[in-house]
């Protein structure tokens, strides 16, 4: 749970690092609303498959995904 907690905060900076290079105001003030641990992904119990070899950019993450706009 623990390395699924910190891949969490390395893409949540990775989010807030996009964001304000698109042009969006970051309030700093956020970040104690943020955390690693709520995310339906986490399944403390169970067991985790993972992609060995997934396509990595050059900072050595997978990209981001855009989220899906309803029309």
């Amino acid at each position: 749970t623990n390395i699924i907690l910190v891949w969490n905060t390395v893409y949540q900076q990775e989010i807030i690092k996009q964001l304000h290079q698109e042009g969006y105001v970051i309030d700093e003030n956020d970040f104690e609303f943020i955390s690693p641990a709520p995310f339906e992904h986490i399944n403390r119990l169970g067991k985790y498959n993972f992609n060995a070899n997934p396509e990595l950019g050059d900072n050595g993450l997978r990209p981001l995904r855009k989220p899906k706009l309803n029309n």
